[in-house]
């Protein structure tokens, strides 16, 4: 999946979309809080421990540790949670209608630039494992990394992470905060009950709202001076032909194709909310003309054509490269001086 802070800045670019509904574009700029809720609400279940843990293995370069109900709203009928989480967004109580279109406009923008990009990012990571070997897991996260940097800059000119806003754009609830786990209950309500219209169960509330404590907690962490300098370090001509744009790809033609999607999925949603149907043939033909088929591993549809590759299981050892012949010094032979016999004490 893209990075966090691209999924952050794709669900705040829902309101400039000129393909989105304008009741949804509205809401989206009114509620930019629970725009990003829904934005990130696929990869809150991969922020289950604190982010001081999740901090060192990243910086040992260790794999991604694999999350139950992250893998199942990415890959076990994903459609079927979108149209869950419309219907229980329409019948939820207290929240208001501009509300509850931000949390749709935000859930779409996630399953938009999933579908669009993840097949980049599946291709970027495999050929690099074939190249460097190692787990496939840890490529895919430098990957969204390096992405997200250049994509950034591309439409923006600068990339906000390293700052004080970054942290501010984490917050995707308007109650808590990095401490404490006390949420609206009204998202609670609508997770919790997303989760089971589509899959029979929830994780516990608690749970739930720890994932969204840790999630800022992980907005604060990369809010510091020294992320700042680790992106500026990293805006190199190597990496951005590596990851950005080079002759196999344009990482650019993705993003587009991912807003295009937006469009075309906020059409679909909205008609979907305002008609209020929820009977099992109505979400049957939303999820067939949604197409949102597996957000891990979706297929190529409306997107620049890409090598395949087959996903790697485990980590890859390539043969080490024989050593550099190291030149040595000639030996030189020293000749020890001798010591002087011993002579033998008189008696």
């Amino acid at each position: 999946m893209p990075a966090p802070q691209l999924h952050l800045t794709f669900g705040d670019m829902v309101q400039h979309n000129a393909g989105v509904p304008s009741e949804i574009r509205r809401a989206c700029a009114a509620e930019p809080a629970y725009a990003r809720f829904g934005s990130i609400f696929h990869d809150l279940p991969y922020y289950y421990a604190p982010m001081v843990f999740e901090a060192v293995r990243y910086g040992l370069g260790a794999p991604a540790l694999d999350e139950p109900w992250g893998y199942r709203i990415h890959s076990v009928r994903p459609d079927r949670l979108v149209a869950s989480y419309i219907r229980v967004v329409r019948s939820a109580p207290v929240l208001t209608l501009q509300e509850r279109l931000a949390l749709i406009g935000g859930l779409l923008s996630h399953c938009a630039i999933d579908l669009a990009m993840h097949p980049l990012v599946n291709y970027c990571a495999r050929r690099d494992v074939a190249r460097f070997g190692g787990h496939e897991s840890t490529h895919h996260r430098m990957t969204e990394k390096y992405q997200a940097l250049f994509i950034h800059l591309w439409r923006f000119g600068d990339d906000a992470i390293g700052t004080p806003a970054f942290a501010e754009r984490t917050r995707i609830t308007k109650r808590g905060t990095a401490l404490t786990s006390r949420i609206e209950p009204s998202l609670v309500y609508v997770a919790l009950n997303a989760y089971r219209g589509a899959y029979g169960s929830a994780p516990q509330a608690l749970q739930f709202c720890r994932w969204v404590r840790n999630f800022k907690q992980f907005g604060l962490l990369l809010s510091t001076p020294w992320v700042a300098k680790n992106s500026l370090r990293c805006r190199t001509d190597a990496l951005r032909e590596r990851y950005f744009t080079n002759d196999v790809f344009d990482c650019r033609a993705f993003f587009v194709a991912a807003e295009d999607r937006l469009g075309k999925l906020c059409r679909l949603a909205l008609d979907y909310f305002q008609a209020g149907d929820f009977s099992p043939e109505a979400e049957d033909a939303f999820c067939r003309a949604a197409c949102i088929d597996d957000l891990a591993e979706p297929s190529p549809v409306d997107i620049p054509a890409l090598p395949f590759l087959e996903p790697v299981r485990g980590k890859v050892q390539l043969p080490r490269a024989p050593r550099k012949p190291r030149f040595r010094l000639p030996r030189v032979a020293f000749r020890r001086k001798k010591k002087p016999a011993s002579v033998p004490a008189s008696v």
